[in-house]
């Protein structure tokens, strides 16, 4: 005989069906992917796969991309912005001005596809230092690495991934205060 308001268990205990409910709704909880949740990935170098992931972040951008990295020498990288922009994605790079200054087969490529590079830093005012990613307003990629050849094949480096909102606008806000002081 089964008591009102209260549910016989799988092993025989009696459970009010208030905390029947609760456990129910904590397991699904558990258990299911909450779209509210945001999501996470960590890469290491070297040959850890950042640059295929920054790469695959590039190619799947439909709107927008904005760089601010230090330095920049990977052909793949700018290949792959230059693709980007080749199917309409809007590309805005910000880099330390010393390294712009001395060039590179990356920032020619980047030039030849007229991707928008604008530079920051001196001696005096100290580097443009800064290693973001913001593709599409809904996902940043960060860390230390720089997107070098070197970076990819010798350095230890890290990369995070991350689409919580409040994260990447907090993001998005210090690349655009930079764009802008940059005035290039």
């Amino acid at each position: 005989m089964v008591e009102k308001g209260v549910v016989e268990s799988l092993g025989g205990k009696k459970m009010g069906r208030r905390r029947l409910i609760a456990a129910l709704a904590g397991f699904v909880c558990l258990c299911v992917p909450s779209a509210a949740l945001a999501a996470s990935e960590v890469y290491f170098s070297p040959k850890g796969g950042i640059r295929q992931r920054l790469v695959a972040a590039i190619r799947g951008a439909n709107e927008s991309i904005d760089v601010a990295v230090y330095h920049i020498t990977s052909f793949e990288l700018a290949d792959a912005l230059g693709a980007a922009k080749a199917r309409g994605v809007r590309i805005r790079i910000l880099t330390d001005r010393e390294k712009l200054r001395a060039g590179g087969g990356a920032y020619r490529i980047l030039e030849r596809h007229r991707i928008p590079v604008r530079a920051l830093g001196s001696a005096d005012d100290g580097l443009m230092h800064h290693k973001f990613a913001i593709f599409d307003d809904r996902l940043v990629a960060t860390g230390s690495y720089n997107w070098t050849q070197t970076a990819e094949r010798a350095n230890y480096e890290n990369v995070v991934l991350i689409d919580d909102p409040k994260v990447v606008a907090r993001f998005t806000e210090e690349f655009q205060r930079l764009w802008l002081s940059s005035g290039d």
